[in-house]
């Protein structure tokens, strides 16, 4: 079977998965209630009628960040354990990755790069881009660019179905760097009005916390649907070991 064949089957089982239903029930409600908090907030922005910062995705700390700490931690832990049972090197790397991602959000590695690399960076005159955010992109190429190497390392030492998981979690991940990265460049090319900079947030926090929860069910989905391959491989197993003895 082909990529193309063994991507529909991982993402078929994946959307078959009663863990992930289960999770997906519990967290969207309350994902939601932030959405419309942070609505009201960039809403209040604009109408001079501010409400608390922790009302927006995009502060430190705020509620919906604590909600992304929380899926992507328990992301890690899902990949962890998954390269704890079948030793796959692809569940490694993207283990890492939502832990890195976890670290990086609470604690902001990448503006602190880019505060860093900002005086000794020439920006070229053309380029409407402060030097702090042309670090932050050179962080974010750098994380990237390790990481797209462990994945491609990793495809050739795993197996179909595994290299299939990859690829869907690499979907998300880039998914996730459009609006993190690329729509947060938008903020800083030219000048802009208080109402397209809010909605410039608007759309970068709100992509960026979709694709995390997509990331999140999917990794949940992941764990399920081959904890539940290796609960229906071990009768085999054991009968083919009282076969043979």
């Amino acid at each position: 079977m082909n990529i193309t064949g063994e991507l529909w089957l991982a993402a078929r089982d994946i959307a078959r998965s009663s863990a992930m239903h289960r999770a997906l029930m519990l967290v969207v409600p309350y994902a939601c209630v932030l959405v419309g908090l942070d609505v009201a907030a960039h809403y209040g922005e604009i109408s001079n009628a501010h409400l608390p910062a922790h009302f927006f995705m995009s502060s430190d700390y705020s509620f919906g960040e604590f909600l992304e700490y929380g899926m992507t931690a328990c992301a890690a832990v899902f990949m962890g354990l998954c390269w704890l049972r079948a030793r796959s090197p692809v569940y490694l790397a993207n283990a890492i990755l939502f832990a890195w991602l976890t670290l990086d959000n609470a604690y902001e590695y990448h503006e602190e790069f880019g505060l860093a690399l900002a005086p000794v960076l020439p920006v070229p005159g053309w380029l409407p881009l402060h030097a702090n955010h042309l670090g932050e992109l050179i962080f974010f190429a750098i994380v990237g660019t390790i990481w797209l190497a462990g994945m491609v390392s990793a495809h050739r030492r795993a197996e179909r179905r595994e290299a299939a998981y990859g690829v869907l979690i690499g979907a998300c991940i880039a998914g996730t760097a459009v609006f993190g990265v690329f729509v947060d460049l938008l903020t800083s090319l030219g000048e802009h009005s208080l109402t397209v900079l809010n909605v410039f947030a608007f759309v970068e926090d709100e992509g960026e916390f979709a694709m995390i929860l997509v990331m999140f069910a999917v990794s949940v989905g992941i764990f399920d649907v081959e904890r539940r391959r290796a609960e229906a491989q071990a009768p085999r197993s054991r009968g083919l070991q009282t076969a043979t003895a």
